[in-house]
C-alpha cells in the first residue's frame, strides 16, 4: 500500500531529516516506529500523507506519486494522520458536528454521512459524547475523537504520531483499546510511540536513528537482536525481566507481556 525507496528529506535550512530511508506497508499491518528525538520518525510519517515531500527518493500509496500534487487528494484520503496534540484538529462545535466534517467535503450523501458518524463513535467508544464540546473532554477523549474523524473518512491506513504521549495510564490503554477495533476490521495502522511495551502484538517494529532505519522486524525479534538503548530507546519492562531472568539461567524466552512471562515461569 505504501511503497518508500530511497527517501532523503532535507529541510529548508539545509538540516537532513532522513537518510536512504526505504520501507514498505502493507493493508492491514500494524506497524510500530520508534527511535529518539530528532531520528526522523515525525518526518518520515509525514512523506505517508504527502505533508512533506521528498527531496530524493520516492514515496508512492496504492501506485501513486506523492510528488504529484494532483494525486494528494486521493493519497490523503487512503492515509489519514492523528498528531499529539489533537486540539489543532478540531472544526465543529459538537462530538458529532466534528467526525461529520471529512464526510461533508467529500460531498457524501447526508445518510451515508450519519452511517460513518454512527461507525467511528461506535468504534472509538464516544457515543455519549455526540452532543459535547470537543473543548469539554478530556485528553483521552480528545484523542478518540480525533482519531474518530479520520476513521470517518474511511482511511486505508491511519498513522498516529505519539498520540498518548501526554494521557495517564486509564486514558492510554482507552485509546490503546480503540486502536486495536480499527486493525480488527482491516485498516492499517503505524504508531509512533516511545513506550515499547505498546509494540507487543505490532506485526514490525520500526527503530530509526539519525535519519535511518536501524532495525526493522518482529517486535520479538528486534528486543533479541538488537541493542536498542544504544538508539535511545528502552526495552519494555516486561522483555527486559524475561531477558535477565534467561541470563540468569531461567529456561524462558523473551516474553513480551505479563501473561507470557508468567506462563513461561508457571507453565
Amino acid at each position: 500500500m505504501i511503497d518508500i525507496r530511497e527517501l532523503r528529506h532535507t529541510y529548508p535550512d539545509g538540516t537532513p531529516a532522513l537518510d536512504s530511508v526505504s520501507l514498505q506497508i502493507g493493508k492491514d499491518e500494524f506497524i510500530v516506529i520508534a527511535g529518539r528525538n530528532g531520528s526522523g520518525k515525525s518526518s518520515l510519517i509525514r512523506h505517508m500523507n504527502a505533508l512533506l515531500l521528498p527531496s530524493d527518493g520516492s514515496v508512492h500509496v496504492n501506485g501513486l506519486c506523492t510528488a504529484q500534487k494532483e494525486h494528494h487528494p486521493a493519497i490523503r484520503k487512503a492515509v489519514g494522520m492523528v498528531f499529539q496534540d489533537p486540539d489543532s484538529q478540531f472544526v465543529g462545535m459538537t462530538v458529532e458536528e466534528d467526525i461529520a466534517f471529512g464526510p461533508e467535503n467529500l460531498g457524501l450523501p447526508s445518510s451515508r454521512i450519519k452511517e460513518l458518524v454512527e461507525h467511528s463513535m461506535e468504534t472509538m467508544g464516544i457515543c455519549e459524547l455526540r452532543f459535547h464540546s470537543p473543548r469539554s473532554l478530556s485528553g483521552g477523549q480528545k484523542q478518540k475523537l480525533a482519531i474518530a474523524g479520520v476513521l470517518a473518512m474511511e482511511p486505508q491506513c491511519i498513522v498516529l504520531d505519539e498520540i498518548t504521549s501526554m494521557l495517564d495510564h486509564l486514558s492510554r490503554q482507552e485509546v490503546l483499546d480503540a486502536i486495536r477495533r480499527i486493525r480488527e476490521q482491516g485498516t492499517a495502522v503505524v504508531y509512533v510511540t516511545h513506550r515499547l511495551g505498546e509494540a507487543a502484538d505490532a506485526d514490525r517494529l520500526i527503530i530509526m536513528d539519525s535519519g535511518r532505519i536501524v532495525a526493522d522486524a518482529s517486535p520479538r525479534d528486534v528486543f533479541r537482536k538488537h541493542d536498542i538503548e544504544r538508539y535511545g530507546v528502552e526495552m519494555p519492562p516486561v522483555a527486559a525481566l524475561s531477558k535477565m531472568l534467561a541470563d540468569a539461567g531461567f529456561n524462558i524466552g523473551l516474553a513480551l507481556t505479563k501473561d507470557e512471562l508468567l506462563e513461561d515461569l508457571c507453565p
